[in-house]
C-alpha cells in the first residue's frame, strides 16, 4: 500500500475581481500561468498577484491537476486547492 502526497496552493480573491492572490506555486506554475494569460506578475509575501479572476485562475489551476478542497470566506474568499505528487 503506497501512502499518497499532497501538494496544496491558495487562491485569494473577490468574485468581483479582475485579479487575484495565488499562494505556494512553484516558479513554473507562475511562469506559464502569467505567459498563458499574457499578464504580469507581481510577488507578494509568499505568493504572487496575477490578473485574472479567481474562478478563471483555478479553472486553470484544475488542468494542471489541482482540484478545490476547501473555501472560506465572502466578500472576499480563499480557495485551497491540492494536487497528488
Amino acid at each position: 500500500m503506497s501512502l499518497s502526497t499532497f501538494y496544496y496552493v491558495a487562491v485569494k480573491g473577490s468574485l468581483h475581481a479582475s485579479d487575484c492572490s495565488v499562494f505556494g506555486l512553484i516558479p513554473d506554475e507562475i511562469q506559464a500561468l502569467a505567459k498563458r494569460y499574457e499578464s504580469p506578475s507581481s510577488p507578494i509575501v509568499n505568493g504572487v498577484i496575477i490578473k485574472v479572476p479567481p474562478i478563471l485562475m483555478i479553472n486553470s489551476l484544475s488542468e494542471l491537476g489541482y482540484r478545490v478542497v476547501c473555501s472560506t470566506g465572502e466578500a472576499e474568499i480563499v480557495w485551497t486547492l491540492q494536487r497528488e505528487v
